[in-house]
């Protein structure tokens, strides 16, 4: 039974990232280019950040070929050259996606703590805690993932996504009641950020709360 709840974890983190990951991240990237959060896109056309999009791009090429080789090469000279950049960070997304996919969860891990350390305070890092925090449930290490999104503030937008990661992970320490209260909390942070809420309601109904 542990065994088959594991892989019904591990089989949800793949479908997340896959589905949700794509959609916070693309509105992680939508709001950092509103508020001018980061130099690139202060001065999205210097040469250095030309660059670091061009070796992005081949790393995501790579990943589609599974080119474990060029994969590495390019993740190296982001990280190193381009430390400052967002695709440095979205580098690391990228290895921590291809390692759930192969189901090497302790390489998407370390991964998504590179990206942490990259994207310093930053939106990124608040997507990659609350993705390592997934990670950890899929690997049945829910006390963690009940501590990797608690450094997120609860006024920032992905206080949705921290209190969801929590109700994820609560019912697998069979504590229903706070699982149930921390959706509730999520969709009301989803509500009040003009987030789409519905995933999360759909959750907090398989728990027996309310639908609505």
């Amino acid at each position: 039974m542990a065994q088959q709840d594991g892989e019904d974890d591990f089989d949800r983190l793949k479908g997340w990232w896959q589905d949700y990951g794509n959609y916070l991240l693309a509105g992680v990237l939508f709001g950092l280019a509103l508020i001018g959060g980061w130099r690139f896109y202060q001065n999205h056309q210097s040469s250095q950040a030309r660059q670091a999009s061009e070796y992005y791009e081949q790393m995501k090429v790579a990943v589609a070929l599974d080119d474990a080789q060029s994969i590495l090469a390019l993740e190296n000279t982001l990280r190193e050259r381009f430390s400052s950049s967002p695709y440095a960070v979205l580098a690391e997304f990228e290895v921590a996606h291809r390692a759930v996919n192969k189901g090497d969860l302790d390489a998407a891990l370390d991964a998504l703590q590179r990206a942490q350390k990259l994207a310093k305070s930053d939106p990124l890092a608040h997507l990659a805690r609350v993705r390592q925090a997934q990670v950890q449930i899929a690997q049945e290490k829910s006390e963690q993932a009940l501590e990797t999104p608690k450094s997120i503030d609860r006024d920032s937008p992905f206080a949705a996504f921290s209190d969801e990661v929590k109700g994820d992970a609560l019912p697998l320490l069979g504590r229903l009641d706070e699982a149930r209260e921390a959706y509730r909390a999520a969709r009301q942070a989803a509500v009040d950020a003009k987030m789409d809420d519905r995933l999360i309601s759909l959750k907090l109904k398989d728990l027996g709360g309310e639908a609505s």
